[in-house]
């Protein structure tokens, strides 16, 4: 376990525009910086980092935090995980505190994981040089391929022994474990008598990482002509390496992606290497498995742009326009690069110049819609059947396609060259269009009843940090000094429990109170207070007066996200009279937490400064000024009891309707009346 000293001390280090710019590319506005945001699919930027507070948020997809939080959601680490990336980052050495034995190692599983595979990764390399039968078979191969010295060194490609368990004895005499060895992947164990045995034995080892850099498994190239072993031997999935969300050669291309704005995408490994070898720097391989979404994603985190340079054969086209619509569903541009018949990217990388070679990357790069739509008409061949199918394929790729504009014009075009009117193209477009939607609304209706059910299995507690589920005696925990503002105005004596629903109203009101209690935690507010039957103007830490009121008014928060934050708060104060401020709520890594309470610091202020201010001469105050911090928590406790107010009055409305003759009810609602009047005119309405 971390502890408290180094979390702080990483927290302290960390500047939020240098993680997140460590992964995407940010570009400066004002004070802020902004991208496209990573998490989902966009083309104007609405991805926003804040340095001064350390926090990023996405006003499309509503994803916020802190730096842990963009590393957790980024990288897919946990929160401790994502602490370590922090803290390995800024160079801060962590002691973690002792843990049980069975947290110990799931905590560390991962961890292990990718250590095993450094290990591995760095023996194979050494292999190749070290080793007779490295440098003989190893070496080699990958100087008949023309990969030269920097890029093996770069890659850390290696060779793994013929010999059975060459590398399973070398891991547990550096003291790792069989279960781990397994685990992994790198070893089997044998049916036969239980013994360890190399997976990747007798082939030459390209490592697989992630985004960040680390290994998380590996590929492997037989060198014989055996035809009953497979070409290539890869890693299983674990828990550090999921195939559908890795993509190879990422972590070399990324920064390169996004400076050109462009990505490469080619099958094989080799393919990758050999195009970085010629400068081509911004490629990535799938590794000859298909497609994913999350692949996909990947690669529009950094650009929006794809030239997929598959082999130039019946199969490598099939590859190419399997993977064509998944890329416009995300609105992405792709097109196509193909190579002479016989050639694939390494192989006419290894007969060609660098200049050369990006040069025909260059030239013979063709938009895929249209491509396809030519590839289409040529494999018709006067055919009617075959090509109103292979038009219906088409017309339903560019049905894909999120921008309006770009689908009118590819019909356009389509229509040219298939010689086909465009009112008809149109027509089946819109079939089409529609026919995505209904299965849209479909999908989006099973997610929301799943979430339906999550949230209605969901405690809103997180894990050992529930609170307690008892009633809070809160006027006990004042100090002589704080029941000054504690004691709840005498309108609300008797007022009941609020619905267990929550309008829209209400759910904007809790809100509100939530956001001044984050940006306002740590401020001082001037607030009117009565004393002795007195109005005075005295000086209150702002969290402790706003919390306060929460507190001796007993305003109940029905929106279960924001109860669960304000209750963190109450818990925190009661115990150790602490005001939580926004990164010690954030430091839990809960996401949704965190996207709530970035979302909370990035809104601006409920007081608004006036156009005529500026148009008159009038001196504008400055929003984060005293005057307008103290207008804000006033005007926002004031609308929570006006609101609390309106809900008595509705009550004893219903009550005087069964008893209309009692006149302590008529009382009591004439005395409410004036109360919610008094306010209503402090807070300039007429109506609420």
């Amino acid at each position: 376990m971390i502890s408290k000293e180094d979390i702080d001390r990483i927290m302290d280090a960390v500047k939020i525009e240098e993680v997140v710019g460590d992964f995407i590319e940010l570009k400066r506005r004002g004070v802020n910086y902004i991208a496209c945001c990573p998490f989902h699919n966009e083309k104007t930027p609405s991805f926003n980092v804040n340095p001064t507070k350390g926090i990023f948020k996405c006003f499309g997809c509503g994803e916020g935090g802190d730096s842990v939080s963009f590393v957790m959601k980024y990288q897919h680490y946990n929160y401790p995980e994502a602490l370590r990336y922090l803290a390995k980052k800024y160079n801060i050495e962590i002691k973690e505190e002792e843990i049980s034995q069975e947290e110990q190692l799931a905590r560390d599983e991962k961890d292990s994981l990718y250590h095993i595979n450094e290990l591995a990764a760095k023996y194979f390399y050494e292999n190749l040089f070290n080793s007779e039968e490295g440098q003989s078979v190893g070496l080699s191969y990958f100087n008949e391929r023309q990969i030269t010295r920097q890029t093996i060194d770069t890659w850390l490609l290696g060779y793994a022994k013929q010999k059975g368990d060459d590398f399973a004895q070398y891991a547990l005499k550096a003291g790792y474990s069989e279960e781990l060895l397994i685990k992994s992947g790198l070893c089997l164990k044998s049916e036969r008598d239980g013994s360890l045995y190399d997976r990747f034995r007798g082939r030459v080892t390209f490592p697989v990482y992630n985004v960040g850099g680390r290994v998380l498994g590996f590929s492997a190239r037989i060198l014989t002509k055996d035809k009953t072993k497979a070409k290539y031997v890869n890693s299983p999935e674990s828990p550090i390496y999921i195939k559908g969300k890795t993509l190879f050669g990422l972590n070399f291309a990324r920064t390169e992606m996004a400076k050109q704005d462009l990505c490469y995408l080619v099958e094989g490994n080799i393919d990758a290497i050999m195009m970085n070898q010629n400068e081509v720097k911004n490629v990535v391989a799938s590794s000859g498995t298909a497609l994913t979404e999350d692949q996909i994603r990947m690669i529009k985190r950094y650009t929006s742009n794809v030239a997929v340079l598959y082999d130039g054969d019946a199969a490598g086209i099939h590859a190419a326009i399997r993977a064509t619509d998944m890329f416009l569903k995300e609105g992405m541009h792709i097109s196509i690069v193909l190579f002479p018949d016989g050639d694939d990217p390494d192989s006419f990388a290894r007969k060609h110049t660098q200049d050369e070679f990006q040069q025909f990357l260059k030239n013979n790069a063709q938009n895929f819609i249209i491509y396809r739509t030519n590839l289409a008409l040529e494999e018709a061949k006067g055919d009617p059947i075959k090509k109103a199918a292979l038009v219906k394929d088409i017309i339903h790729s560019v049905s894909l396609i999120p921008d309006l504009i770009e689908r009118t014009t590819y019909i356009q075009q389509c229509s040219s060259i298939l010689n086909m009117r465009e009112d008809i193209l149109t027509d089946q477009l819109n079939k089409e269009i529609i026919h995505n939607a209904y299965l849209k609304n479909k999908a989006d209706q099973r997610q929301q009843r799943q979430a339906t059910n999550s949230t209605q299995n969901n405690t809103f507690s997180n894990g050992e940090n529930k609170v307690p589920n008892h009633e809070i005696n809160f006027k006990k925990d004042f100090t002589d000094s704080e029941k000054e503002f504690t004691e709840a105005p005498p309108y609300f004596d008797q007022m009941q429990s609020p619905h267990s629903e929550i309008s829209e109203k209400e759910e904007k009101l809790e809100r509100n109170l939530l956001k001044i209690l984050v940006n306002y935690s740590d401020k001082t507010t001037n607030q009117k207070i009565l004393i002795n039957n007195n109005t005075e103007i005295k000086s209150f830490n702002a969290g402790m007066f706003i919390l306060n009121d929460i507190i001796a008014t007993e305003i109940e928060f029905k929106h279960p996200l924001y109860k669960k934050i304000i209750e963190e708060y109450l818990q925190e104060y009661r115990q150790n009279k602490k005001i939580l401020t926004p990164k010690d709520i954030m430091s839990k890594g809960d996401a949704e937490v965190n996207n709530l309470v970035s979302a909370l610091m990035m809104e601006p202020t409920q007081i608004t400064i006036s156009d005529n201010w500026i148009k008159y001469g009038m001196n504008v105050p400055d929003i984060n000024s005293q005057n307008i911090i103290d207008k804000d928590i006033r005007s926002t406790i004031l609308s929570a009891h006006l609101n609390k107010i309106a809900l008595m009055m509705e009550e004893i409305k219903q009550k005087m309707q069964e008893s209309p003759q009692d006149s302590e009810l008529t009382e009591a609602f004439n005395q409410l009346w004036l109360i919610r009047s008094t306010i209503a005119k402090e807070l300039s309405r007429t109506a609420f």
